[in-house]
C-alpha cells in the first residue's frame, strides 16, 4: 500500500518542478540567460589579421598601437625585420617590394586567449579575456504567456590579468567600456518558453 501511494506522489513531485522552470520569474531567467551566456558571451576584443603580422614602419596604423599594447602585456612577441606585405590590391598591381616591417607574432601566453573567426575574405583575430554571466535580472516584460523581454546586467568572470593593464585598456576603448560597465550597462535579450523551459532562440 505504501508504495502505491509513493509513486504517484512522486509523479507529483517532478511534474510541480517541471512547470516551476516555465513559470516567469528572475531564477529561471537567469538560468536561460547564463545558458545562453556560456556558448556565446565570451568577452572578446577584435584584432583582425591574422598571426604572425606585419605592420610596415612607415604606416602608423590602429593595429599597430594595438599590437604595441599587448606586447607590453606578454601576448605577442616583436621584431624589426624585412618583409613583403601582402594586400588587396596585389592582384592588380602586383606584390609590394620587401620593406621594414614590425613583425608580430604569438607568445606562448597569448596562445591561451586567441580566437579565430571567419571573415568576409579571410579569417579575423580575437584576444577573449572574459566570460559574461548575468548579475542581476533588473526587469522584465511578457509579451504573451511564451515570451518574455529580459533586462539584466552582467559581471566578468575568469577575468585575465593583461586586460586590467591601463595600456591595454587605452588601446582598446572596447574592452575599457566592458569592464567599466559590469555590474552597471543594462541588456536585453528575448526568450522564449519551450518545452524545457526558457531559453534563448
Amino acid at each position: 500500500m505504501r508504495s502505491f501511494l509513493l509513486i504517484p506522489t512522486t509523479g507529483l513531485i517532478l511534474l510541480v518542478a517541471c512547470n516551476d522552470t516555465r513559470k516567469p520569474t528572475s531564477t529561471n531567467f537567469t538560468a536561460a540567460v547564463n545558458q545562453y551566456l556560456d556558448h556565446h558571451g565570451q568577452a572578446c576584443t577584435l584584432i583582425g589579421p591574422q598571426f604572425p603580422v606585419d605592420i610596415p614602419r612607415s604606416q602608423q596604423s590602429t593595429v599597430d598601437v594595438k599590437l604595441s599594447a599587448l606586447r607590453h602585456a606578454g601576448l605577442v612577441s616583436e621584431m624589426d625585420t624585412t618583409a613583403a606585405v601582402h594586400g588587396l590590391m596585389d592582384a592588380l598591381r602586383g606584390p609590394s617590394p620587401p620593406q621594414q616591417v614590425h613583425h608580430y607574432a604569438l607568445t606562448t601566453e597569448g596562445e591561451k586567449y586567441i580566437q579565430q573567426v571567419s571573415g568576409a575574405v579571410t579569417p579575423i583575430s580575437s584576444f577573449c579575456y572574459g566570460q559574461k554571466t548575468v548579475d542581476s535580472i533588473s526587469h522584465w516584460t511578457t509579451g504573451s504567456q511564451s515570451e518574455a523581454e529580459v533586462i539584466f546586467t552582467y559581471r566578468i568572470l575568469n577575468l585575465a590579468a593583461w586586460a586590467r593593464r591601463p595600456e591595454v585598456q587605452q588601446s582598446f576603448p572596447d574592452i575599457q567600456a566592458t569592464l567599466s560597465g559590469a555590474s552597471k550597462t543594462e541588456q536585453v535579450v528575448g526568450l522564449h518558453l519551450t518545452d524545457r523551459g526558457w531559453e534563448v532562440p
